[in-house]
């Protein structure tokens, strides 16, 4: 027996010699006394009305009808295949199923046409029915059949006894007219085979109900005894019609009613049977749209998504064997518990398929060898979908499901659940993929709140002076960065820089370039080009990416006003003169960005502020703004704001360029992380020399 089918055996069949099929096996094992006493007790029941039906048989009769009770055995295994489902609202407001079939009205009416005789067709068509499904014949379930065989065979023992009140009370056989006291008999004689049935049937509700609070499938009408009690004998009672039919017509008219009967049995089973389909369809969409709540509530990881896949895939495809696997061999989910993984063989071929897979029985398997002769086919029903992220086709995981059936019974039940299984394994990856952008975005955060770490708590308050600084991030991490370095003799090192890139990698290397600067400024503090051409050569020996940062820094000395200052390949920023109509200076460029080029150097330039002038210090966030059109904010719009600006406030002029960036951008994302820094001179300033 190959792998596949004895995981398939091992999923459905309980008594299969598989230690690992625990679940199973623990559910079967609590109604096991309840299937033994069962069988116990009916057994005697039916051996003795099969042993009274063998002794008043009449052989002669036998033969002469033999076609006519052929006929109806036909037709009653018919009508026992084609049950009835019925759905009645319990106590409890669930729905629950009623089961029952219509062969009594065949089975009965021919021992009312043929006396003991005709009780043949019953026992023979339960006969032929119970052996034509292929029952197991050992372990609980056996005994669980067995028992249930023995309790519908008890019906031979009530029939007999039904005849014999009915010759009792003077009845003839066949039925001979429809005067009321030709049909009393009859219909004392159903209604004593209808409640001789019940009482041959109670013992066994009661031992399956405390064994294993379930009903045995002869007794599925125990949620609501009245209705089954009015169906049942509303059924048996058509018997007698039948049996008329035969007698006043003949064979002919009677199968015509049998066609009808047979017809209406059909329809009511196929309509039964799409309505416990639908139902089954609407539990599964239930419990994925709970499923679907619960990831979403929770915080998603492969440990959490295990606990709330053990809480819903039970319910969701009971009978079955399901696996749910994440590549390379991490198991998140296996029902029934404790039971034997599907061959490794299986999972090495579903890492190498994108598309669900539905492979009914005597199918070749994918990854089984050519030689189909060294295994036979096997009895089940698999399927497989695999887990995907969006952004690629190779799957991270896969469902694989599994039951044994019969190869023309079940399996279209079975394969209807493939939707269902592709979307809980759409639901696996969708929440994997959701865990890690939620882990991810955590981290980003984290990151962010770390960097902003970097910046001033609060900038220094500078006698004679205005200084405002802001950083407004695209993303949750950022490349610009600002400082304010408290050097000595009373100076001030004004840093505004900007890393090219975006993202993790870029706010790594802001963070190692805004540590280097601040180190070698302080250590070279009235050199800012020293300072420039060893954080470069630093830059250059601890890294090697291919990442640069552009740096404006500039050494202010409050007392004199003066600012010494070199331009590492940044935006030039504007000084604006005081008094002055539209005249600015660009502290344009002294060298190339940092981490660019080894060896390179700066140039240290200064210029002296006067009451009243500003310098506005900018990322290339604030010119590279774009609106809706992809139109650029650009130079001549900051440079307008600059000029134009009639306050004398830092704060008034760092409010005005960043509303006027917002305003420009309108509904467009911030393509660049914005930085600003303002420092004005008091126009009333008189400090001491």
């Amino acid at each position: 027996m190959g792998p596949l089918r004895s995981w398939l055996r091992r999923a459905v069949d309980p008594h299969h010699p598989d230690p690992g099929a625990i679940r199973t096996q623990c559910v079967e094992s609590v109604s096991l006394p309840a299937h033994v006493l069962t069988h116990l007790y009916a057994l005697p029941l039916a051996v003795l009305g099969l042993g009274w039906l063998i002794a008043v048989t009449d052989l002669a009769r036998l033969g002469e009808n033999w076609g006519m009770l052929l006929l109806f055995v036909v037709i009653v295994v018919l009508l026992r295949r084609w049950g009835i489902v019925l759905f009645v609202r319990a106590d409890s407001g669930d729905e629950v199923e009623i089961r029952g079939a219509l062969d009594g009205i065949f089975s009965w009416s021919a021992a009312l046409l043929l006396g003991p005789t005709g009780v043949w067709v019953g026992g023979a068509g339960t006969l032929i029915d119970w052996f034509s499904r292929s029952r197991p014949l050992s372990g609980p379930a056996g005994w669980r059949d067995a028992g249930e065989l023995s309790v519908e065979l008890t019906g031979i023992t009530a029939s007999l006894v039904a005849l014999a009140v009915h010759r009792g009370m003077g009845g003839a056989l066949p039925l001979s007219g429809t005067t009321l006291a030709a049909l009393t008999p009859a219909v004392v004689a159903t209604t004593t085979r209808y409640f001789l049935c019940r009482v041959f049937t109670l013992p066994a509700l009661v031992f399956w109900k405390d064994g294993s609070r379930q009903w045995p499938r002869t007794a599925s009408f125990g949620p609501s005894p009245a209705l089954v009690a009015g169906l049942s004998l509303l059924a048996d009672s058509f018997a007698i019609l039948t049996a008329l039919l035969f007698v006043e017509f003949g064979l002919g008219i009677t199968l015509f009613f049998a066609g009808g009967v047979l017809l209406t049995s059909l329809l009511a089973s196929r309509l039964g049977s799409t309505a416990i389909r639908s139902r089954q369809r609407l539990r599964k969409l239930e419990r994925l749209e709970q499923l679907g709540r619960d990831i979403i509530q929770t915080p998603v990881n492969p440990t959490t998504l295990s606990r709330i896949l053990s809480k819903h895939v039970p319910e969701m495809f009971a009978k079955s064997q399901i696996e749910v696997r994440l590549f390379p061999d991490q198991i998140i989910c296996r029902h029934p518990d404790g039971c034997s993984p599907l061959p490794e063989v299986a999972w090495d071929w579903l890492r190498t398929t994108s598309g669900a897979h539905c492979l009914l029985p005597g199918e070749r398997i994918p990854w089984q060898e050519q030689d189909a002769a060294v295994d036979r086919p096997y009895n089940g029903v698999l399927l497989t979908a695999p887990i995907l992220k969006s952004e690629g086709p190779d799957p991270i995981g896969g469902v694989a499901l599994a039951r044994e059936t019969n190869a023309t019974v079940g399996c279209g039940e079975v394969a209807s659940a493939l939707p269902a299984v592709q979307t809980l394994a759409s639901q696996i990856g969708s929440a994997l993929q959701g865990a890690e952008l939620y882990r991810v975005e955590q981290e980003l955060s984290l990151a962010g709140q770390i960097q902003s770490s970097f910046l001033p708590g609060s900038l220094p308050e500078i006698p004679g002076w205005q200084l405002r600084a802001v950083l407004k991030p695209a993303h949750q991490t950022a490349g610009d960065f600002y400082d304010v370095i408290p050097l000595p003799n009373g100076r001030f090192g004004l840093v505004v820089a900007d890393v090219a890139g975006k993202g993790m990698g870029a706010a790594l290397f802001m963070a190692l370039a805004r540590t280097l600067l601040r180190t070698y400024a302080l250590e070279y503090h009235d050199r800012p080009d020293f300072a420039m051409k060893v954080t470069n050569r630093r830059i250059l020996m601890d890294t090697d990416v291919t990442m640069f940062v552009t740096v404006f820094y500039g050494v202010l000395d409050p007392r004199s006003g003066t600012l010494a200052y070199c331009n590492a390949g940044h935006s030039p920023p504007y000084l604006r003169r005081a008094g002055s109509e539209g005249e600015t200076e660009s502290l344009t460029r002294t060298g190339m960005a940092l981490g660019a080029v080894r060896g390179a150097s700066w140039e240290a330039r200064m210029v002296e502020m006067d009451a009243g002038d500003t310098l506005v210090i900018h990322s290339d966030g604030i010119i590279d703004t774009q609106d809706e059109q992809g139109l650029f904010f650009g130079e001549e719009r900051l440079h307008q704001l600059v000029v134009g600006f009639g306050g004398d406030s830092a704060r008034g002029l760092e409010n005005t360029i960043l509303q006027a960036s917002e305003d420009f951008g309108g509904t467009a994302d911030q393509f660049d992380d914005i930085t600003v820094m303002i420092l004005i001179r008091d126009t009333d300033a008189r400090l001491a020399a």
